[in-house]
């Protein structure tokens, strides 16, 4: 995996504009270091904790909608925060988790930034659910306009089971069967099975 530092144009960039001082303080308050990857078919993001002298830090895809940023910015650091008050003993998604991230979500959705149906969404993926963790919502997919009829973007929930196909991240799979909400694809290349989400986006298709 790739990553670069925080670009200096960043917030224009990459932050849901007027998001700018809710972010720094965030970041003032939990001080992690934070790069960019490239898109990643299996997460938004990751938090990684200390390893080998090196400190921890957060990577996020290059290529999510200003929202999606902004939530696996939340996500992330939500992470850090759970790991920093319970070191190791912190559970992943656990409930300490989901209070550090609802309290974050819930500063996003005061600040009256998202437009009312992506607001809904979240509130209903989020608040609503009593176990949440790294999957997307098809509903704020839709209110973020990244699936429509008549868009013309081919999914991999549109392919055939056994189609051969390549993501924007250049890889190429075998869509294989879905288990529980993603699909189980064999990557050409090196055989490795990879979980993939169903919207995401096809580049091409390949012949077999």
């Amino acid at each position: 995996m790739k990553t670069t530092p925080l670009p200096i144009d960043f917030w224009k960039t990459h932050l849901l504009e007027g998001s700018e001082e809710l972010v720094n303080n965030w970041l003032l308050q939990s001080p992690v270091p934070i790069l960019l990857a490239k898109a990643r078919t299996s997460k938004h993001g990751d938090f990684r904790v200390p390893r080998h002298g090196r400190p921890a830090y957060i990577t996020l895809n290059n290529d999510l909608h200003p929202v999606e940023f902004l939530i696996t910015l939340a996500h992330e650091i939500a992470h850090y925060r759970n790991w920093k008050k319970h070191g190791r003993r912190a559970k992943p998604h656990g409930p300490e988790w989901r209070q550090e991230f609802r309290m974050m979500l819930d500063e996003v959705m005061k600040t009256g930034l998202l437009e009312s149906d992506v607001s809904a969404a979240v509130f209903q993926h989020y608040f609503k659910r009593k176990l949440i963790g790294s999957g997307s919502s098809e509903q704020l997919n839709l209110a973020l306009g990244k699936t429509s009829d008549d868009s013309g973007i081919l999914h991999v929930a549109d392919l055939a089971e056994g189609a051969r196909f390549t993501l924007r991240s250049g890889k190429s799979f075998i869509k294989g069967r879905k288990l529980r909400k993603r699909y189980q694809c064999r990557e050409v290349v090196s055989s490795r099975i990879y979980s993939v989400h169903p919207l995401a986006e096809v580049k091409e298709t390949l012949v077999s």
